[in-house]
């Protein structure tokens, strides 16, 4: 089967961050043949400038560059104040708002999201979809992930081990896999 390339984005660049351990055990649960690479927040995507205009920062060039040639993204994001990060928004713009080409316009996207509190943060994936839904973006509906009081389910090294979460995060990918093989099927003339 064709390799699917998913690019994967933190919304949190803090060392031991929740999320960050949320998204390398997606990577570590993704089988064959889905290729999930972490985009590395270092250099850190700058705060948008929009009078800048091209040509962009290196850093938002490659990234722009990156989700373009991506299969899908994955987006997970912490909550602060019932809302996402700054970082991430400025991302998202970079990706959006300025000059063509607009990498998001029809680009699959698949949330996830971890929090301490019993939503998980929910409320920043939906803050997170709309947005990505007004960049053009297709944020693949009933495939994301929320979990809630993930403490308990991370060990000491920083690690998800909690078996739940874990079960969850192969079932979506799963389902992703199922539904981008779909959507490469022939139509029938």
């Amino acid at each position: 089967m064709e390799l699917i390339d998913v690019l994967a984005v933190c919304g949190s660049g803090r060392a031991g961050s929740l999320n960050q351990a949320l998204l390398q055990a997606a990577q570590e649960l993704a089988e064959d043949p889905l290729r999930v690479q972490i985009w590395g927040d270092r250099p850190l995507i700058p705060h948008l400038d929009a009078t800048r205009g091209r040509p962009f920062p290196p850093t938002v060039e490659a990234l722009r560059e990156r989700v373009s040639a991506a299969d899908l993204l994955l987006i997970v994001t912490p909550e602060l104040n019932r809302g996402i990060p700054g970082a991430l928004k400025d991302t998202i713009d970079w990706l959006s708002v300025l000059a063509p080409p607009r990498p998001l316009v029809g680009k699959p996207v698949v949330l996830m999201s971890a929090s301490p509190n019993k939503f998980g943060g929910a409320f920043a994936q939906l803050q997170l979809g709309d947005m990505l839904r007004r960049a053009g973006a297709e944020v693949l509906t009933d495939f994301d992930i929320a979990i809630g009081f993930v403490h308990d389910h991370i060990d000491a090294a920083g690690v998800l081990t909690g078996q739940e979460p874990r079960q969850e995060i192969t079932a979506l990918w799963r389902r992703v896999l199922a539904e981008i093989t779909a959507r490469r099927r022939p139509v029938p003339a």
